[in-house]
């Protein structure tokens, strides 16, 4: 408040007693007045409370409303209560900064308010500087025992806060510039209004607004979040564009130039969001648009319209989805999958489709054996053999198919796997036991289960196919005259002493040895059709080993939809 403080400065002991005076008497009489008393309009004070809600019922405060403050004067109430102080209310209501407890501030009266303005510093370094109780009496707290609301009524000198929340950050201080406007908040925030002529850009301006101060100069490798605004001024970046953007080139061979001075604007930050509550966003360049992420997603519930001279897709060096249908779709049928897989699937159900019409057409070749009494029928020998080495090639067709190393993993697509499971072939393995087949349900329930069953299917396919084919061999050398009768049975006896071996009758050809035959005649008897279920048995292993191989490209699927969902 106002108030005037004495002091002696010599002259006479009372310079204001009633007595004539001559005009050079009177100006030594009032310089001595003025020097004796010290008159203070304005009187720095100590925040004591600011605006705060103390009881939610009644809705009542410790000060009338917000920015207004419970402070003492430092000098002329040096010492009052707490419950004896008086309102503050801030001098200017647009650009206030919200004082804190324990600051010390510029106060004055008018028209019988209290006002205050400024912050009193005298460590610059700090950006939130408190002297609590340097209105205080001796120094320790006079709130103590204090029946006032006051936020450090009835507290230590030690236990003082300078809000109920607050919690000082120690933002650092930002470094001016000759000539910046600095506005610095209490929590690592600014706005910098400065320029680029330390580095000669004589005709330069920039706007600076930070949250998230790292350190004494606005940087964006290091600060939170930032929005430049520069002219005639090269910005470091941060990663990614520092990195990125040199590499845009792509297709059209521009990058993106991160030397650039002209004019400019630049959101850095972890995320950036921009939002259109109401109507439209719009982006235009007289130049190019770059776009960069580890993926772009763009979903529009309508439409999404593309006008332009040509379209590139340029994928060798990342990977191109395309959601025709949505994923899941239809009891979660609908999977993202390799784009090739549906049309090369295709190109195979023919080749796929041979083989199985091979398999019953096999059984009219084997009949009959003569075509008159006495006759062989040479096309039955014939019949045989082709259908054998069909299905031998056509099996190493089929492995080389299966294992999927033609797949093309830069371009995906959601396809139904109910069409891709038709177009494998894996809703027709007639030839395996019921047992033996396994539902896709069964592989994403446990793919790493799943797999060890189609696997041992596998191996027991294979293994019966070795031993019919061992079987076959013998009668085959016999046909060629390179074996015997001898050979023949032990051959017989070694296949049927393996229970894992599939059943075969042999008491067509056992027969005709029992009944003395002997080499050429076993060779005739074969010869002209004779024991045609050996043929059959080794057709139908290999088809069983074939639609066992299919059965493990479900694995191979069921790996590609879990790398799908995670691209």
């Amino acid at each position: 408040m106002a108030h005037i403080i004495k002091k002696g400065s010599g002259g006479e002991p009372n310079p204001l007693d009633n007595q004539l005076l001559t005009s050079d008497g009177l100006k030594n009489k009032l310089a001595q007045l003025g020097a004796e008393h010290l008159f203070f309009e304005l009187e720095v004070l100590e925040v004591v409370d600011t605006f705060r809600l103390i009881n939610a019922d009644t809705d009542e405060t410790t000060t009338s409303q917000p920015g207004a403050i419970l402070g003492r004067y430092v000098f002329s109430e040096q010492g009052d209560r707490a419950s004896e102080l008086q309102e503050f209310l801030p001098l200017d209501t647009n650009i206030l900064q919200y004082p804190l407890v324990g600051e010390v501030v510029i106060g004055f009266e008018f028209n019988n308010n209290r006002y205050y303005f400024g912050k009193v510093n005298d460590v610059l370094s700090k950006v939130n500087f408190s002297k609590f109780n340097i209105s205080g009496v001796d120094k320790a707290s006079t709130l103590e025992d204090d029946e006032s609301p006051t936020l450090n009524a009835g507290i230590d000198k030690e236990d003082l806060m300078q809000g109920e929340y607050f919690f000082d950050v120690e933002p650092e201080r930002l470094l001016a510039d000759e000539g910046d406007t600095i506005i610095q908040g209490r929590f690592g925030n600014s706005i910098r209004l400065g320029s680029n002529q330390r580095l000669g850009s004589i005709d330069s301006s920039n706007v600076k607004i930070v949250a998230g101060v790292i350190s004494g100069k606005e940087t964006l490798t290091e600060d939170k979040a930032s929005i430049y605004l520069t002219n005639d001024e090269q910005v470091t970046y941060s990663e990614p564009t520092k990195t990125l953007a040199p590499k845009m080139g792509g297709f059209f061979g521009r990058d993106l130039d991160i030397d650039y001075t002209g004019p400019q604007i630049v959101f850095d930050s972890d995320r950036v969001m921009i939002n259109a509550k109401s109507n439209d966003i719009g982006i235009f360049a007289q130049g190019e648009v770059f776009i960069k992420g580890n993926s772009v997603n763009i979903e529009n519930s309508e439409a999404v319209s593309i006008v332009t001279k040509s379209l590139v897709a340029d994928t060798s060096a990342g990977v191109k989805k395309d959601i025709t249908k949505k994923l899941n779709d239809v009891d979660g049928d609908t999977k993202l999958l390799p784009e090739n897989i549906l049309p090369m699937a295709e190109s195979m159900k023919p080749h796929i489709a041979a083989i199985n019409n091979g398999v019953i057409s096999a059984a009219s070749k084997i009949l009959p054996p003569v075509i008159a009494p006495g006759t062989p029928n040479p096309l039955n020998l014939f019949g045989h053999l082709q259908d054998l080495r069909f299905f031998e090639n056509q099996l190493k067709e089929v492995k080389k198919f299966f294992k999927f190393e033609w797949l093309n993993k830069q371009e995906w697509k959601t396809v139904s796997l109910n069409d891709v499971t038709e177009a494998l072939g894996l809703n027709e393995l007639d030839s395996l036991p019921e047992n033996n087949i396994v539902k896709w349900e069964e592989f994403f329930d446990d793919i790493d289960a799943a797999k060890a069953k189609v696997a041992n299917i596998q191996a027991q396919a294979a293994a019966a196919a070795v031993s019919v084919a061992a079987l076959n061999a013998a009668f085959d050398a016999i046909q060629g005259g390179g074996s015997s009768v001898e050979l023949i049975v032990e051959a017989l006896d070694a296949y049927e002493a393996d229970p894992n071996n599939p059943p075969l009758d042999t008491t067509d050809i056992r027969d005709i040895i029992s009944d003395g035959a002997d080499t050429e005649g076993v060779k005739r008897y074969l010869d002209f059709g004779g024991s045609p279920q050996v043929r059959e048995l080794l057709i139908s292993s290999q088809k069983k080993e074939q639609d066992a191989q299919k059965m493990s490209s479900m694995g191979i699927i069921a790996d590609l939809i879990n790398e799908g969902m995670n691209l």
